[in-house]
């Protein structure tokens, strides 16, 4: 009989166990993609598949922190290119309509926006770094977000 009374014990610690790597995981997937850009869709495809068994635990935190900081870079990024766009094509079409010459006016939407998209990156990077090192240690410690 005590041996039934352990089971769950043990079950919930293992499973506790196995959220704690998943999230450990995850960050680090997410840190490494401050390297190469591509592994937090890995992270973010780990932490939706385990994202049921972490509802109602203390992991439940940190899989909605990382989740959270992957959907504002997409968006974050998704603005950029669709403002960036616009002002390097009108840059393009000026090239070619002109042999090369354009007026200085085809640059004004790029001098405006470089600054612009360069300050919002360096805001969005400090964030970045500041959720998912945060997260990190705070998983190392067992701690939730």
């Amino acid at each position: 009989m005590s041996d039934a009374a352990t089971a769950p014990d043990a079950r919930d610690d293992m499973r506790e166990g196995g959220l704690r790597a998943t999230v450990l995981i995850a960050y680090g997937l997410f840190l490494l993609a401050l390297v190469n850009g591509f592994t937090a869709i890995a992270g973010v495809v780990l932490l939706y598949v385990k994202r049921g068994d972490a509802r109602g635990t203390s992991w439940d935190g940190h899989f909605r922190n990382l989740i959270t900081v992957f959907w504002v870079g997409v968006a974050l990024a998704a603005v950029l290119i669709a403002v960036a766009l616009p002002a390097l094509a009108s840059v393009f079409f000026a090239l070619v309509n002109t042999n090369g010459h354009p007026p200085v006016e085809a640059f004004g939407g790029l001098l405006v926006l470089g600054p612009i998209a360069w300050l919002a990156g360096a805001v969005f990077f400090v964030w970045y770094l500041i959720r998912t090192i945060s997260g990190f240690v705070r998983a190392l410690e067992g701690r939730p977000y």
